[in-house]
């Protein structure tokens, strides 16, 4: 059994050339000094001439886990985001079975990130608001649609009961007919 890396040779590189190498990846943004033709977007082979023309040696395998870790936590901001974007004006027409669905499966898929991983300390602060806000949008998403129901529920309760006292039935019968049919019990 392989001892698995826990550091990569990326993690000793300077900060900001770090940074430089994320937004070359996740961006596809071209430094100003990069020194080669730019051509499209960046590629791994692109990152490491980068690299060694600022000095640092850095294999294309490391590039490469160093993308894939990159890319997989701009999906996960993003998605952050999304989350965030769509809980600031939950509307009846958003808050769905579909919508509680969604956060668990981008909530399942961020864990299952997070166990695979070696992670620094802002990659972890990152995943754990990501998880919490998808958990807020399913328990918001919950909420929503119990309030909703229960408005419709003393509606139709109330409108039945209206009905059914100006057609002269008893009140005592009235509200056995809204218990039994509408599921209004009382407190």
């Amino acid at each position: 059994m392989t001892k698995r890396r826990t550091h990569s040779s990326i993690d000793r590189l300077p900060a900001s050339l770090r940074e430089t190498l994320t937004r070359m990846l996740v961006d596809n943004e071209w430094p100003a000094d990069y020194p080669g033709v730019r051509d499209g977007t960046p590629k791994y082979e692109d990152l490491v001439s980068y690299c060694v023309c600022q000095g640092h040696s850095v294999s294309l395998s490391a590039i490469g886990r160093f993308g894939m870790r990159m890319r997989t936590l701009a999906r996960m901001k993003n998605a952050g985001v999304i989350v965030r974007d769509v809980m600031k004006d939950l509307t009846a027409e958003k808050a769905s079975a579909t919508q509680k669905a969604v956060s668990e499966i981008i909530t399942a898929q961020i864990i299952e990130f997070a166990s695979e991983e070696k992670l620094t300390a802002k990659e972890i602060q990152n995943i754990a608001r990501a998880v919490k806000d998808c958990t807020q949008v399913s328990i918001n998403a919950d909420k929503y649609i119990r309030e909703q129901i229960k408005v419709k529920v003393e509606s139709a309760a109330a409108s039945t009961k209206k009905k059914l006292s100006k057609a002269g039935v008893n009140r005592k019968l009235i509200q056995e007919i809204i218990d039994e049919h509408l599921g209004v019990v009382k407190s």
